[in-house]
């Protein structure tokens, strides 16, 4: 079995924002320059596939957030490899059950809620987030968005930070939208700007660019019942053995010794 590369933005666009309890499907697409990537994607509950074909083969990935796993299928040979997912692909509750504290995305810092007061022309909360770098306290001020409890604003002890502006009332591929233009700068005022669209209703990145030949979108969404058993092994797919497929793939490239007879 070939395991193929991950739909990359699956991690790092769309799932990093949080989960409505809703179904839906739609063509993922990945441009890199002149390189396109297609697949299929269903969502069940922060459940997700994806389909796509890869070498001329019918592949399918799954996110199984529920049981803490990420599957990979071979539908034409009809194998499967699993392993666990890491803390930073899962999806996370939806946005009425979280907490403002912003402390939730860092492991043992301190917060201190500061002030109501406004940022970028918007509602915001400003917090101070103590975190320990090597018994060394690394300060990060947070402008925390009222009604999307996204950041606004960050400025870092290091003189790092990020500025985000929201857009309301915005539409992408037919669908009502907010829009996200953010500036990362560094401490020696170095800067690098990428854009997000959140979708109102599925309140996940639906699409995100950065530079003009680097972006990820979802197209052709439409939300309805999706089917639970896609997101599970089928029973007659069979355990892909790892070590055996690369003990095969030594033995096919190692040199062989030739016996000359006299």
């Amino acid at each position: 079995m070939k395991v193929l590369q991950i739909f990359l933005f699956v991690i790092c666009v769309f799932f990093a924002a949080v989960a409505q309890a809703v179904s839906f499907t739609a063509d993922a697409v990945q441009i890199r320059g002149e390189s396109i990537s297609h697949a299929k994607m269903y969502w069940l509950d922060g459940n997700v596939r994806f389909e796509y074909i890869e070498d001329g083969v019918s592949m399918a990935q799954i996110f199984d957030n529920k049981n803490n796993r990420i599957i990979w299928l071979d539908n034409e040979n009809k194998y499967y490899l699993e392993r666990e997912m890491p803390d930073s692909e899962k999806v996370v509750g939806t946005r009425q059950s979280q907490k403002n504290d912003p402390c939730k995305q860092y492991s043992g810092a301190e917060c201190v809620f500061l002030k109501k007061t406004k940022m970028n022309g918007r509602e915001a909360e400003k917090w101070l987030i103590t975190l320990d770098n090597n018994g060394q306290d690394f300060h990060v001020f947070q402008w925390i968005d009222v009604k999307y409890k996204t950041i606004l604003r960050q400025e870092n002890s290091d003189g790092s930070g990020l500025s985000v502006d929201i857009r309301d009332d915005q539409e992408v591929n037919k669908r009502k939208v907010r829009k996200l233009t953010m500036v990362a700068f560094t401490a020696n005022g170095e800067q690098r700007q990428g854009t997000q669209w959140y979708d109102n209703e599925l309140d996940i990145v639906v699409k995100q660019q950065y530079q003009n030949d680097v972006i990820d979108e979802l197209r052709n969404i439409e939300v309805g019942k999706v089917n639970s058993k896609l997101f599970s092994v089928p029973d007659d797919y069979t355990l892909f053995d790892v070590d055996a497929a690369s003990h095969d793939s030594e033995l096919q490239q190692a040199p062989t010794s030739k016996v000359v007879s006299k």
